[in-house]
């Protein structure tokens, strides 16, 4: 594994810095591991980069096959107008299983964007809507001969819940096995989730880990005021539903407003939504933007465009209830918050027009002009 101390002898062996570069310049490393094993290089005179390598057999597998997704972006049909969505890629390593790619140093996630503004940008929410559109219209019969076909025809593990497998319970909470028997003991998850699975289509390539943690946005060159859009972390990308990616931005939206509500065991949920540090009216427009840019970047007609909504909205509703495994997996006891995630996943998935109109502030007629 590659420690720290290694990293500069490791750019330099491979020239993608200089030994004038280390002498002259503010150079710094910086170790940011999560999953995989991350180093940031940062530097002033140059461009920065990002080392990323697995730290088990299971993360190596995901960052060769990010890896892939990179090669694969840079030479597929169709995936010019993309990649400006993407970050540099430099090479990928085999023999050490190390990622090379570019640090954008400057950038912050659309999570702390929206938190250190207090205003959810409509340009944002369309950059976005604008990225999807493209990723799900790239040609995936183009796919590279080296692509793992582990990585496709697996569902997203939030539509299998209710049926978990017993790798589930090998790192699972005291609060994630309360949510799972929820889900299991009501009738409405078990149906509309066996009917999610059912209706799931393979019909592009995904992210498959769409979050606001995953999209960066950084100051745009010589402008004060307008940013650009990156999306990273396509470890898990694979072939899979448009569906899935374009409801996880929806369940961000909801989950975040949601969050925000200071809910107690005191009271009934809707004591408390008026008192949302981020009232969801405040984000509709940013919603409907994402929404209207997706729609005229895929090209639909109104009639796909309302079909794609309601399996859309459904999916998101399936989001939540893994945004809120996620919340709780090191938690004792479920929060009132993620109670009443739950029940707005449920209320979602048993009643998606009125999501649709209520939640999200779409209408059902939407314009695609």
């Amino acid at each position: 594994m590659l420690t720290q101390a290694e990293v500069v002898q490791y750019l330099l062996q491979r020239e993608f810095i200089t030994a004038d570069s280390v002498v002259d310049e503010d150079l710094r490393v910086v170790e940011a591991s999560r999953r995989n094993r991350n180093f940031k290089v940062i530097r002033e005179g140059g461009p920065s980069y990002l080392l990323k390598q697995g730290l088990s057999s299971e993360g190596r597998a995901t960052v060769a096959h990010e890896a892939i997704i990179y090669k694969y972006m840079e030479t597929a049909d169709g995936s010019v107008s993309f990649r400006s969505y993407l970050p540099g890629y430099y090479q990928y390593d085999d023999s050490d299983g190390i990622l090379l790619l570019e640090l954008l140093a400057n950038a912050q996630d659309v999570r702390e964007f929206h938190v250190r503004r207090g205003a959810f940008s409509t340009s944002i929410a369309a950059a976005l809507g604008r990225a999807l559109s493209k990723l799900h219209r790239l040609d995936i019969s183009s796919l590279p001969t080296e692509w793992d076909s582990s990585f496709s025809n697996r569902l997203p593990w939030a539509l299998t819940l209710h049926r978990p497998g017993i790798g589930v319970f090998q790192d699972t909470s005291s609060a994630n096995m309360q949510l799972i028997r929820i889900v299991q003991n009501t009738p409405g998850f078990v149906r509309a989730l066996d009917e999610l699975r059912e209706g799931w289509r393979i019909d592009s390539l995904v992210h498959n880990d769409i979050k606001w943690d995953n999209c960066l946005v950084f100051p745009r060159t010589n402008s004060n005021r307008k940013v650009d859009l990156k999306l990273v972390d396509w470890e898990f990308a694979r072939l899979g539903d448009s569906c899935w990616d374009v409801g996880a931005v929806f369940s961000n939206y909801l989950s975040f407003w949601l969050f925000s509500i200071p809910v107690s065991g005191e009271n009934p949920p809707d004591h408390f939504l008026d008192l949302a540090k981020y009232p969801l009216e405040r984000m509709q427009p940013a919603i409907r933007s994402y929404w209207q840019a997706y729609v005229r970047g895929r090209g639909f007609d109104r009639a796909q465009s309302e079909e794609h909504l309601f399996r859309t909205i459904k999916y998101a509703a399936a989001r939540l209830i893994q945004t809120g495994y996620e919340h709780m997996q090191r938690s004792m006891h479920l929060t009132g918050n993620l109670v009443c995630l739950l029940q707005l996943s449920l209320n979602i998935m048993q009643r998606p027009s009125e999501a649709i109109a209520h939640l999200l502030g779409i209408s059902l007629e939407p314009s695609v002009s």
